[in-house]
C-alpha cells in the first residue's frame, strides 16, 4: 500500500525525467565534413517534383518541388572534397526507362540543372 502512494507521488517526475531523456536522445550528432547548400534548377517547362537521396548521410529528400524555370535550395551531407554526392529520380507517372536514376557531384553555391 505504501509503495502504491509513493508511485502516486513519483509519478510526475518519473514521467518528466522520462520525456526530457528522450528529447535528448533525439538531437543527432553534425555531420563529419559538414553540410553543403546547393540549388537544383528546373530546365523543364512545367513544375516538377524530384526524389533527392543524400549518399553521404543516407537521408532522403522526398518530393522536392521545383517550379517551372526557377531554382530551388537544398543542403545535403558533404563529402571528404566538400561536395555533396547525390542520387536523384523524377517523381512522376513516369517508366523507369523514361525516369531514370541519375547520380551526381555537385559543389557548394552551385545548381544542378535538371531538364529531361
Amino acid at each position: 500500500m505504501s509503495f502504491h502512494l509513493l508511485f502516486q507521488k513519483a509519478k510526475f517526475p518519473i514521467v518528466f525525467s522520462i520525456v526530457f531523456l528522450l528529447f535528448g536522445c533525439q538531437s543527432s550528432e553534425p555531420p563529419e565534413f559538414g553540410m553543403v547548400d546547393w540549388y537544383i534548377a528546373n530546365g523543364t517547362g512545367s513544375r516538377m517534383t524530384l526524389n533527392v537521396y543524400d549518399k553521404v548521410c543516407g537521408r532522403n529528400h522526398y518530393r522536392v518541388r521545383v517550379a517551372r524555370s526557377t531554382e530551388t535550395s537544398i543542403s545535403t551531407c558533404a563529402n571528404e572534397a566538400g561536395k555533396a554526392e547525390i542520387r536523384y529520380s523524377r517523381d512522376a507517372g513516369y517508366s523507369v526507362s523514361e525516369n531514370p536514376v541519375l547520380h551526381d557531384v555537385i559543389s557548394a553555391n552551385q545548381s544542378l540543372l535538371v531538364d529531361n
